[in-house]
């Protein structure tokens, strides 16, 4: 098959509109990372689209026994598989909140009340996510830095992407790749120690560590928390795990958050002007 031949000027103009048709789609694209002051915290991007929400009680038990582990009665809790299509673009922290930058928060609030575990050497190390600070407190700092709580459904996106994996690294069982019961260290690590074990997008720490508060409550009115803590064996830590707070202001020395923000409306790019054909 022949084509019939461009001109020099045509060539040209094709290629300046192929140019100008990638520029406009780049600068539609959100960011994949960003940092949001004041807490200059690193935040990832988890785009829009569907995912693998829940997981069924019959795969529950297949994957228990795979691990051989028993049920526990917070797995009662966990919501059916099914697939969300209604989870906008958002930000997410890369890193659960550190004592480094809550404290910074305290000091520029004036305000906000000090972890109660502020003076245990084991639990106040900069890097360690903050314990011993509640729902109210988490709240306040997210809205001090620009953001919120994620809700529980963000919270599982961010932490299994759209190829609904039981644990942030995979489906694959590692019972040394998370910060729980079978390290030995009984105690909060500092953040992003235990990169293995990432999510799709690469948010840290949602296995183990320390559990995390979400946006989202139970019928009952108590709030949600997710991920697991350095308390928790492997199939505790799975990402459909849910649990209640029973202490909702005082919070726990296993308990901390991490900050979300919804991602900023694409900005359509501006029409492209027609270029005159040279005679």
């Amino acid at each position: 098959m022949s084509w019939p031949r461009m001109g020099v000027a045509g060539r040209m103009a094709a290629a300046l509109i192929g140019l100008l048709g990638a520029q406009a789609a780049l600068a539609q694209a959100l960011p994949p990372t960003r940092v949001q002051a004041p807490d200059d915290a690193e935040m990832v991007l988890v785009p829009d689209g569907p995912f693998v929400y829940g997981m069924d009680a019959a795969a529950t038990r297949a994957l228990l026994r795979q691990i051989k582990a028993g049920w526990a009665e917070i797995y009662d809790h966990e919501l059916k598989r099914q697939v969300r299509s209604d989870v906008a673009a958002f930000y997410i922290d890369r890193f659960e909140v550190s004592n480094a930058r809550y404290n910074a928060f305290v000091k520029a609030t004036r305000q906000a009340r000090p972890s109660r575990f502020a003076s245990y050497p084991q639990l106040n190390d900069p890097r360690q996510p903050v314990t011993g600070v509640g729902w109210p407190d988490a709240q306040a700092y997210c809205a001090w830095a620009g953001k919120r709580l994620p809700t529980e459904v963000e919270w599982e996106k961010a932490a299994r992407g759209n190829d609904g994996r039981p644990w942030p690294w995979g489906s694959k069982p590692n019972t040394r790749g998370y910060n729980g019961r079978y390290t030995g260290f009984m105690a909060p690590m500092p953040v992003g120690s235990m990169r293995a074990s990432d999510s799709p997008y690469g948010v840290a720490d949602m296995a183990g560590n320390v559990w995390e508060m979400t946006a989202s409550s139970w019928p009952d009115g108590r709030m949600v928390m997710r991920g697991g803590s350095y308390l928790n064996k492997l199939g505790d830590v799975r990402v459909t795990v849910r649990w209640a707070a029973s202490d909702e202001a005082q919070g726990a020395n296993w308990l901390g958050f991490r900050c979300a923000m919804d991602a900023p409306p694409l900005t359509p790019a501006p029409p492209l002007q027609r270029q005159a054909q040279p005679k």
